[in-house]
């Protein structure tokens, strides 16, 4: 019972440390207190916004920013304002699943890679080098387009095109941990490989995938943004990438279509990044003094 309590105090120590870092990164904590802020918004996007995302008002075509439309309004009468706002949830949604699908598979690839070595370890990873060979973007075009237009097709590629970050992250994490006294002790008890990977390895190699994992994201969002910009998305939703698309032939006379959807692009990866980079150099040990 001690010998618990005193585990269960020293990674809560571990925790105020690592918190304690964090804060002390002025952009780190910019980026989460902004990344925060979006998470509500997309959470409580059917109170905030003041339309519904697919309301038209032909009689208040493109509208500049007012009191009544914050954002303005597009070529239908829309409410930019709102339409922003729900396109906040639908692109975090496509993000995390897509980064979900992406750590899952990653982190078992890797981590089968990492533990066997040898003839499995060089086939996974000259597949995944190739994999990586193909920029991400023509990777997840390329996917999207087979598959077809649609929000799930579009997380589908991008998860795929996402599979070969954490692998690597994962594999090199798995070498310097596998060697470990702790692993050996499971080993020679006979634990089976799944436990042990399971039980000793991954809970000792969640840093580099939780930064992994931060920084994804911001990519994953300007992957969605694009596959929706180039009409492999689905229209009807308020995605981003798909309002930039639709506003891009009106962007002379009324900016503002373009302007504010783009903002909450780069606002979203700049906290994420900003935050990620953060979280980076807190969980690295290196940096302990």
């Amino acid at each position: 019972m001690s010998e618990n309590i005193q585990i269960q105090a020293r990674k809560r120590s571990q925790f105020i440390e690592v918190w304690r870092r964090l804060c002390r990164n002025r952009l780190a904590v910019l980026g989460m207190i902004l990344l925060v802020v979006i998470v509500l918004v997309a959470i409580f996007a059917d109170v905030i916004a003041p339309y519904p995302y697919d309301f038209q008002d032909y009689s208040s075509v493109f509208l500049g920013p007012c009191l009544q439309h914050p954002f303005g309004t597009d070529n239908f009468g829309r409410d930019i304002f709102s339409r922003v706002v729900y396109g906040t949830r639908i692109s975090l949604r496509i993000a995390f699943i897509s980064l979900a699908g992406s750590a899952l598979v990653g982190c078992i690839v890797g981590a089968i890679a990492g533990f066997f070595g040898g003839i499995i370890d060089a086939i996974i990873m000259r597949f995944c080098d190739i994999m990586m060979a193909i920029p991400r973007m023509v990777m997840a075009i390329s996917i999207a387009t087979t598959l077809g237009p649609g929000l799930t097709n579009a997380m589908i590629a991008i998860a795929i095109s996402s599979v070969p970050n954490f692998a690597r992250v994962v594999r090199a994490s798995t070498l310097t941990v596998k060697d470990q006294e702790y692993v050996e002790a499971a080993q020679s008890i006979g634990c089976s490989t799944a436990r042990i990977i399971r039980k000793y390895i991954f809970p000792n190699i969640l840093a580099p995938i939780i930064v992994q994992a931060t920084l994804g994201v911001g990519t994953a969002i300007i992957l969605a943004a694009s596959l929706s910009f180039l009409g492999l998305g689905d229209p009807l939703v308020p995605e981003w990438g798909a309002m930039v698309s639709a506003a891009r032939s009106y962007i002379r006379d009324y900016p503002h279509m373009i302007a504010f959807p783009g903002l909450a692009i780069m606002l979203s990866v700049l906290s994420l990044n900003l935050f990620g980079d953060g979280l980076r150099d807190a969980l690295d040990p290196k940096l302990k003094k």
